[in-house]
C-alpha cells in the first residue's frame, strides 16, 4: 500500500517542481529586460492565474472521476469523461477570451496604475495571448489529471519535462532574440508540448487497462 502511494505521489510532486524550474528559468530571462516587462509580467500572471481556476477545478474532478471509473473496471466511461470535461474546459475558454478582449485593461488596472501605460500594454499583450491558447490548457489539466487518476502518474510527470523544456528554451534562446514577446508564447508552447504527449499518453494507458480486463476476463474461462 505504502508503495502504491510512492509510486503515484512522487512523480507528481516532481512533476510541479520540474515545471517549476522552467518557470524560474523564463521569470530570469525576463528579468533582464527590465523593471517594466517584469511588472507587466507579474500583473498579467495575476490575473492569469485567476482566469484559470476553473481549469484547475475540472483537473481535480477527472482524478477523482477516473480513479473512481478505473477501479470499477469502466474505462469508456473515463474516456467520456474526458471528453465532457474537455468540452466545458474549451467553452469556457472561448468566453473569457472574448470577455477579455472588452475587459483585460479593467483587470489589469487592480493591479498597475493607468498612468502606467507601457507596463499595461505588455500586460494586455501578455494576458490576451496566453488566454488565446487557453483550450490547450484545458487539455493539459483534464488528459494529465485522468491519466493520473487511472494509475499513471509517471506519464504526468514527463509531460511536466515537456513544459520545462519549452519555457527553458523560450526563456534561454528566444527572449534575448525577441524580447518580452517571446515570453508572452512560452506558456501556450509549453502547453502544446506537453499535450502532444499527453493525448497519445492517455490512449495507450487507456489501451492498456481494457487489455488487462480482457485478459482477466478471459482467464476465467
Amino acid at each position: 500500500f505504502i508503495t502504491n502511494l510512492c509510486m503515484n505521489g512522487v512523480p507528481m510532486g516532481l512533476q510541479y517542481s520540474i515545471t517549476a524550474i522552467g518557470s524560474t528559468i523564463l521569470q530570469a530571462a525576463v528579468n533582464t529586460l527590465g523593471s517594466t516587462y517584469v511588472a507587466a509580467m507579474t500583473a498579467g500572471s495575476k490575473m492569469f492565474n485567476f482566469t484559470c481556476c476553473p481549469f484547475d477545478a475540472l483537473g481535480s474532478t477527472m482524478a477523482t472521476y477516473s480513479g473512481q471509473n478505473v477501479g470499477a473496471a469502466k474505462f469508456e466511461r473515463v474516456k467520456k469523461g474526458l471528453i465532457s470535461a474537455s468540452v466545458i474546459g474549451s467553452v469556457y475558454s472561448v468566453l473569457i477570451f472574448v470577455a477579455l478582449l472588452f475587459i483585460a485593461n479593467y483587470l489589469i488596472y487592480l493591479f498597475v496604475s493607468p498612468s502606467e501605460t507601457e507596463v499595461v500594454v505588455q500586460a494586455h499583450q501578455f494576458l490576451l495571448i496566453n488566454a488565446f491558447f487557453y483550450i490547450p490548457l484545458v487539455l493539459v489539466n483534464t488528459v494529465r489529471f485522468t491519466i493520473q487518476g487511472m494509475g499513471f502518474s509517471g506519464f504526468a510527470m514527463f509531460a511536466g519535462v515537456a513544459e520545462m523544456i519549452a519555457r527553458s528554451l523560450i526563456g534561454l534562446v528566444f527572449v534575448p532574440i525577441f524580447g518580452f514577446s517571446a515570453a508572452c508564447f512560452a506558456s501556450p508552447l509549453a502547453w502544446i508540448l506537453a499535450d502532444a504527449f499527453l493525448v497519445p499518453a492517455f490512449i495507450h494507458c487507456l489501451h492498456k487497462l481494457q487489455k488487462a480486463k480482457s485478459s482477466q476476463v478471459t482467464s476465467l474461462y
